[in-house]
């Protein structure tokens, strides 16, 4: 069938810019980092526990966020969230005190908890299953792209004007989306702009605006094996890429001796690099594949997996010697990285029971930030014991084999597209 209309698409950019705000808004603390460490006479170990705060909340969140989704749709949770973003950025602009820094990580968390289960959920209803690789990639490719543009721009707002500054410019963006998404957002059988046409097509090809809570709610996915290997997959590739993306300024300021805007400079590039490797393979290729005819779990699990085996290259970078050399290593991991990125957020609109992909969703990133949160301290400590990031970066290998062997028992042969069921059917 003939695709008529483009709502989907701005509605996909839509998702994008709102996943982009998000990591602009997280990516401001690590930026800050150092000044802070100094203003605050922070060591490493301590500043992880600094760093890791908005982490823990985003993590408690996410069960009940996958839930809520379900069952408010992802149009008024959002509403709601995209005005807290704001206010945990203003909040930390205007901050006396450690404390109250701590309190508005903890809050930035809370409210961005819903954003990429929302935007998962909203992508398994706005697209058919053969452009799910590009509509994943498109948000998931804005974390990506945040990083390459916050860290130079917040760099720069940063050096020239103070810490505080690059909260306010955060902020500032926040309030620009939230009146985006209150006028742009509807879901498809809400939609003025979405035409008869389009819509046919969308659901002909297996979008899933239909979907309904689940009965059962989180108990019969917390019962399903599979459901825990998709979710403990997700967070060894989430644990790798959230620790780059945490401590990459603070890696080059430590061990190259480089200011603070040079370390925004050099770790734009890796994230750029990153940014059109996911765009071009994860999302396009898959797509591409995928519609010519070839087994679709066929093509998800090789670009998968070939992703995360590229992935485990950082281990190399702590052991580089020039700054250039630490971010050619960089480069190549966070590509395998974002190629296999797209693939893995859209295993929950393609493998989930009806009315429970926000759930599905929901646990994988709720073990992803559990992961990360911790893997923010670990390399903290490791790094404050040994002197280096070399030990902690290589840490991320031995967690990226363990996501990979727990993918291949998701994704394993099987007759049908879907990978298998990951919640048995009563009676079965």
């Amino acid at each position: 069938m003939k695709s008529r209309g483009r709502a989907r698409w701005a509605i996909g950019g839509l998702l994008a810019g709102g996943i982009l705000v998000n990591f602009v808004d997280r990516t401001a603390l690590s930026v800050a980092s150092s000044s802070l460490a100094t203003e605050f006479g922070l060591n490493l170990s301590q500043l992880g526990f600094v760093l890791s705060a908005f982490t823990w909340s985003y993590c408690l969140v996410q069960l009940p966020a996958g839930v809520l989704v379900d069952a408010f749709g992802v149009s008024r949770l959002l509403r709601a969230a995209s005005l807290l973003w704001a206010a945990a950025c203003l909040l930390t602009a205007v901050a006396s005190g450690l404390g109250l820094i701590i309190a508005a990580r903890v809050l930035l968390g809370v409210a961005e908890g819903p954003s990429m289960v929302g935007a998962a959920k909203a992508t398994a209803a706005w697209f058919p299953v053969g452009e799910r690789g590009m509509a994943t990639a498109l948000f998931d490719g804005s974390t990506k792209l945040a990083n390459m543009v916050s860290f130079p721009v917040l760099a720069f707002v940063m050096s020239t004007w103070g810490w505080r500054a690059g909260f306010l410019f955060g902020a500032a963006l926040s309030v620009v989306f939230a009146a985006l998404w209150w006028w742009g957002y509807r879901d498809p059988s809400a939609h003025p702009r979405l035409t008869p046409e389009e819509r046919e097509f969308i659901l002909a090809g297996g979008a899933r605006d239909a979907d309904r809570p689940a009965p059962g709610g989180l108990r019969p996915l917390l019962r399903s094996p599979l459901v825990w290997a998709l979710a403990v997959g997700f967070a060894c590739y989430g644990y790798t890429i959230n620790v780059v993306l945490t401590w990459m300024p603070q890696f080059f300021q430590t061990e190259f001796d480089v200011r603070l805007l040079h370390s925004g400079l050099y770790s734009m590039i890796p994230w750029g690099v990153a940014t059109v490797a996911e765009l071009a393979i994860g999302g396009w290729l898959v797509d591409r594949l995928v519609r010519r005819g070839r087994d679709p779990r066929r093509v998800r699990k090789t670009v998968l997996l070939g992703g995360l085996a590229v992935g485990a290259t950082i281990g190399a970078a702590g052991t580089a010697a020039t700054p250039l050399a630490a971010v050619g290593w960089m480069s190549l991991s966070l590509s395998g990285l974002a190629v296999a990125a797209p693939v893995a957020w859209s295993l929950p609109g393609l493998l989930a029971p009806p009315g429970a992909v926000g759930a599905v969703s929901g646990l994988m990133n709720f073990a992803n930030t559990a992961a990360t949160a911790g893997g923010v301290v670990l390399t903290g400590w490791l790094a404050q014991l040994t002197g280096s990031f070399h030990t902690p970066f290589l840490s991320t290998v031995a967690v990226l084999c363990v996501g990979t062997l727990l993918y291949c028992v998701v994704l394993r042969p099987v007759r049908a597209c879907r990978a298998a069921p990951l919640v048995p059917a009563p009676g079965s």
